[in-house]
């Protein structure tokens, strides 16, 4: 059916409710659904939710935003000559990002096709996001196929994206643009995405489990005599005794056929402590977390408290029992306390035996007992935040080490976030308010991650900070706080700087010391490298010098991250404790198979219809939809003058 005729039988359904059989089915099935919901036909845009509900959303689907990080970026290269914009959106079909042509998401604000707009089929009938969900499989809409009317001078095409462990609908992929630039290909481009995203999430999954496990296999030997349960953020069991599994099928919670703290998925990270408490009472806990949420937890079931005890104990130990853990490059919480180090056991967790780290930590030392704000540089996995750790402790300060990764601070929300806000401040503020990160790391540390990648508009707050060390939270107070400002990157700031992405006031206030970590390739204290961290991961193991030999000689893209998730590895491998030949050999020279880029697999698309077009460029243009300019940069080609 043309447009003409999809209009007349979306007419003949308002009027008479009569569906005509020439309509696609999937189209068919969403107008009836979109009735049943009550949806009107002049509903002129989709509903629009707070800016705290929105963070509510973006921090609970975190990393779904970031397995779909490098599509969202991609795209507005490949999508701008297309016309079109990309979008992703959580299980309820609210959208959390969007990218692409700056014009079409100028005009997607007109009917709320933008950030918090809801796009279910109960919220704004018709339209690839909500069947999508509703049926939980790629669809296309174009034009007169959406119910409400306003929305007809768009065409969109969305794919679901689903949990690689279960299979949970975790959000939505969507193409949308003015219903003039309708591309059949569209839908296609999509589940490419939707693919790559999938696998995106599968990988990180396997890195989470494998930093659990490593955590939980560095500190075997202090629980020999306890019962362990290792469970992933999604209440997965990765690992557990025999008595521990007996201790939790004891009280099931009326879950059948499901482990019994797979309820925990549902439930958000800061709430495990007493969840967790509910379930097993004589346990304690032990929590991981990554730069961005929580990953998982360690519960020990100690052979001292294995006896029933009542439940005043219970109330009485709870707070000396959910004591966490953070992962090394993990962010601050705000009710952490900062533990008693010593500057010696510090320094022992930073390898410094290469003559040039261990003239930089000197001066990092120096600058520290000073609170001369200090800038690390260098590649991703060097240690920066080993490094700024380290810095903190011999600064002599008592306060909280608090890391902030810039990057992934929303720009609407960066103040309340920095500086907290008040109770009431706006609607869906946490009662009590918030301290912000700046006041919790007040007679301590603040660490910021990644300024590279900061907001422009996070620089200009920044700035505003460092004149006075003053917060004001979001209606509250001023106060003034004693901070010691350690900054890291692995970016080129002076490209930065001279494309306008970085201010050069900002940096000068941040580089009083400025000192560039070695990549691991450049060290000569590889040997230390590899038996502190194997030591850290398992004690009880040992590695051949002919292994370590093996592994100094491969490139390390990855630096001592990737070094300790290869150790992670061998561990596991290990027979007795110690590395045979042959394992090691495998996991040296077949390291896991990275998934292939989003610029790469539309790239590949290019490639099989500029072949199907026996190389005709203005053909492979106009069945892609994009101009010729796409096509010549994906050949690599110029354009003939």
């Amino acid at each position: 059916m043309d447009q003409r005729e999809v209009l007349a039988a979306w007419e003949k359904f308002v009027e008479r409710g009569a569906l005509s059989s020439d309509l696609r089915s999937s189209v068919a099935a969403s107008w009836q659904r979109s009735r049943n919901h009550h949806v009107t036909v002049d509903r002129a845009r989709a509903p629009l939710v707070a800016d705290a509900e929105l963070f509510r959303h973006r921090s609970k689907y975190a990393s779904l935003r970031h397995a779909a990080r490098c599509a969202l970026e991609n795209s507005k290269t490949f999508l701008r000559d297309a016309n079109s914009i990309m979008i992703l959106t959580d299980p309820s079909g609210l959208i959390i990002d969007t990218q692409g042509d700056d014009r079409v998401i100028d005009a997607g604000r007109a009917v709320h096709l933008e950030h918090g707009g809801r796009w279910s089929e109960a919220d704004i009938g018709t339209n690839a996001i909500g069947a999508a969900i509703a049926e939980s499989k790629p669809v296309q809409i174009h034009g007169t196929e959406h119910f409400c009317s306003e929305v007809q001078r768009w065409t969109c095409a969305a794919v679901p994206v689903h949990d690689p462990t279960d299979g949970e609908l975790l959000g939505v992929v969507d193409i949308s643009g003015p219903a003039s630039t309708f591309n059949p290909q569209s839908l296609a481009l999509a589940v490419a995405v939707g693919h790559h995203v999938e696998s995106v999430l599968a990988q990180s999954v396997r890195q989470e489990h494998e930093e659990l496990l490593c955590r939980f296999l560095g500190r075997r030997s202090q629980w020999a005599n306890d019962e362990c349960i290792v469970l992933d953020r999604r209440g997965m069991i990765l690992h557990a005794t025999e008595r521990a599994l007996n201790a939790l099928q004891h009280d099931r919670h009326g879950i059948h056929n499901d482990a019994p703290t797979r309820f925990l998925k549902t439930v958000p990270f800061d709430e495990w402590p007493s969840r967790l408490k509910e379930l097993l009472p004589n346990a304690s806990f032990n929590f991981v977390e990554n730069e961005r949420s929580g990953i998982g937890a360690i519960v020990v079931l100690h052979a001292r408290r294995r006896q029933l005890i009542t439940h005043r104990d219970v109330q009485k130990s709870r707070s000396e029992s959910d004591g966490r853990e953070t992962a090394s490059s993990s962010s601050a919480r705000k009710d952490s306390k900062p533990e008693p180090r010593s500057l010696q056991s510090m320094a022992a967790g930073f390898v410094a035996d290469d003559p040039a780290v261990r003239a930089i930590v000197r001066q990092v030392e120096t600058a520290a007992a000073r609170k001369m704000p200090i800038l690390i540089r260098g590649e991703t996995g060097t240690g920066k935040e080993q490094l700024a750790r380290h810095a903190h402790m011999a600064s002599g300060r008592t306060g909280a080490f608090v890391p902030v990764n810039c990057a992934a601070l929303p720009e609407s929300l960066i103040e309340s976030e920095l500086f907290g806000y008040a109770a009431g401040a706006f609607t869906g503020a946490r009662r009590g308010g918030a301290i912000g990160l700046v006041k919790e790391a007040d007679g301590g540390t603040l660490f910021l991650d990644e300024i590279g990648d900061m907001p422009v508009a996070l620089q200009a707050v920044l700035l505003r900070l460092l004149d006075d060390w003053t917060v004001r939270p979001v209606g509250g107070v001023r106060s003034k706080v004693d901070v010691f400002l350690i900054s890291a990157t692995n970016a080129r700031l002076d490209k930065a700087i001279a494309e306008a992405r970085f201010r050069s006031d900002l940096l000068y206030r941040l580089n009083t010391l400025e000192v560039n970590l070695p990549p691991l390739r450049d060290r000569n204290d590889f040997d230390a490298i590899v038996r502190h961290l194997l030591n850290a991961i398992d004690p009880n193991c040992e590695i051949t010098r002919t292994d370590i030999a093996h592994l100094a000689a491969r490139p390390w893209p990855g630096n001592v991250r990737e070094l300790r998730n290869v150790l992670a590895r061998f561990t596991l491998a290990a027979a007795d404790g110690s590395i045979s030949e042959a394992s090691a050999e495998s996991i040296v020279q077949h390291p896991g198979a990275e998934s292939g880029s989003l610029h790469d697999i539309y790239r590949a698309r290019i490639l099989v219809v500029y072949a199907e077009t026996a190389g005709n460029v203005s053909e492979t243009a106009r069945r892609l939809g994009v101009s010729r300019n796409t096509i010549y940069r994906a050949l690599g080609q110029k354009k003939p003058e």
